[in-house]
C-alpha cells in the first residue's frame, strides 16, 4: 500500500536523544486511544509513565479507526509483520524515533510485540 495512512496517538514528551520510546500495540478490535482502554495505566508515576515515556499508540492498518482500512481503497490482505512494517515507518520517519525503551500489548497487540522483536533491529534498545 502506496499511500496508506495510520493513524496513531502520543502521551508524554519525546526527549531530546528521541529515545523515552514505548509502543503500546491494542487488541484487534481496539483503537489508538490508550487512554480509554488501559487509563488507568497511563499518568505520571504509572506504568506508562508520562513524566519520563512518550508513549505511542497506533491503529492497525486495516481499522475503522481512522487509518488506511478496506473501504478506502483496493485493500490486500495484510499480516501481523506488515502491520509492524508500517508502525516502525511512522516511528522512524514521521516521530524522528531512535530508540524503543519497550513494546507492548494484550491480543493481537502481544502478537504485534512480537513482531517489532523480529523487524526492529537497531531501533530497540
Amino acid at each position: 500500500l502506496e499511500k496508506a495512512e495510520l493513524r496513531y496517538m502520543t502521551y508524554g514528551q519525546l526527549n531530546e536523544a528521541r529515545d523515552n520510546v514505548l509502543v503500546v500495540c491494542h487488541a484487534l478490535t481496539g483503537n489508538a486511544s490508550l487512554h480509554s482502554w488501559w487509563g488507568d495505566l497511563l499518568g505520571p508515576g504509572r506504568a506508562f509513565d508520562t513524566s519520563k515515556y512518550f508513549i505511542v499508540c497506533s491503529n492497525v492498518l486495516g481499522s475503522c479507526y481512522g487509518s488506511t482500512h478496506p473501504t478506502s481503497m483496493d485493500f490486500p490482505d495484510i499480516s501481523v509483520q506488515d502491520t509492524v512494517r508500517i508502525q516502525l515507518r511512522m516511528l522512524r520517519d514521521e516521530l524522528g524515533v531512535q530508540s524503543i525503551k519497550c513494546v507492548v500489548g494484550g491480543s493481537f497487540g502481544g502478537m504485534q510485540a512480537v513482531e517489532y522483536a523480529a523487524q526492529a533491529g537497531t531501533i530497540t534498545s
